[in-house]
């Protein structure tokens, strides 16, 4: 197997709400995410997954841990050399499509804004071809590049997104939660989009999601998040088929059927941290079946293994 694109390794993102208050959003957190793939972070809201992709692209200052990515450590303090290039081979695509949009620029400057940050073409006509180029490939019109944003659709405005995260060229590409704010119809339509856009240009995906279905269908790899601690990760049919932490378990349960019979007579497993008798500081990763990664006790992982 060729070597990460992107390395986290016990990472650690914590928030100081007052003098003996301390919000531990991540808490020893490691994964690997290799080129060309797509690595799948799910969990409930507030897990921490948000916080783990803005950490990663450093939109966050880390507490702790070591982070790689493409040969650069982004743990400490990054020179303007590391962060030039950082912004040009790893962009994000955020929730809201619209919040993340400047209202008062049209979406060509808006595209364009990375081209000109980092000076990424020789003419006014280069610039212009780029732009168009990218708006072809999401799915918009090249004339609409003078329409602001709220002369579009949600799904329209979306593709704007990632039309502006693709502008740079970045190998990897963080998407926030990028589809929970548009219609399933239109979700489909997103999804399909980055996936043959992915086939296209070899880029890696973050995908941040809470929706397990869509998480499924696009996603090689798969993290379970909760309270801020990755408890299980392997590929997704690891994950789907033999889930091992009763977390992941109670996640599975819940995804609606399309068949009426045996949604009506199926029961979703409940799962309490608080009652569960689990602690996830005293957990350690443990290797099973090869690729599937469970983080419990010993005596955790012997009782789940029985079930």
């Amino acid at each position: 197997m060729s070597e990460p694109l992107l390395s986290v390794k016990n990472l650690k993102q914590y928030f100081k709400v007052s003098g003996n208050y301390t919000v531990k959003a991540v808490d020893d957190v490691s994964f690997d995410i290799y080129p060309g793939e797509t690595y799948g972070l799910v969990g409930e809201s507030g897990s921490g997954k948000s916080t783990i992709g803005r950490s990663v692209i450093r939109l966050y200052d880390p507490t702790a841990g070591e982070i790689r990515f493409d040969g650069m450590d982004l743990s400490g303090k990054m020179s303007k050399a590391q962060h030039r290039e950082l912004t040009v081979k790893m962009q994000m695509i955020f929730q809201d499509p619209m919040a993340s949009l400047n209202p008062r620029k049209n979406i060509g400057d808006i595209i364009g804004e990375g081209l000109d940050i980092h000076h990424l073409y020789s003419s006014r006509e280069e610039r212009q071809k780029k732009i168009s180029d990218i708006l072809k490939k999401v799915g918009l019109a090249p004339e609409h590049h003078s329409r602001f944003p709220h002369q579009f659709s949600g799904g329209q405005r979306q593709r704007v997104g990632i039309a502006r995260a693709l502008i740079t060229g970045p190998k990897l590409i963080i998407a926030d939660e990028c589809i929970s704010a548009l219609d399933v119809s239109i979700q489909a339509q997103v999804v399909n989009l980055m996936k043959d856009i992915q086939d296209e240009a070899g880029m890696a995906y973050l995908f941040i999601a809470h929706d397990l279905s869509m998480v499924k269908y696009i996603s090689d790899r798969i993290g379970v998040l909760h309270l801020g601690h990755l408890l299980e990760t392997g590929t997704t049919e690891e994950i789907f088929e033999n889930p091992i932490h009763p977390y992941t378990r109670s996640l599975l349960s819940a995804i609606p059927s399309p068949n009426p019979v045996v949604e009506k007579q199926k029961v979703a497993e409940s799962y309490d941290y608080r009652t569960s008798g689990i602690d996830y500081n005293e957990g350690v990763m443990h290797h099973i079946d090869g690729q599937h990664y469970v983080s419990c006790t010993d005596g955790e992982l012997a009782a789940w293994r029985k079930k």
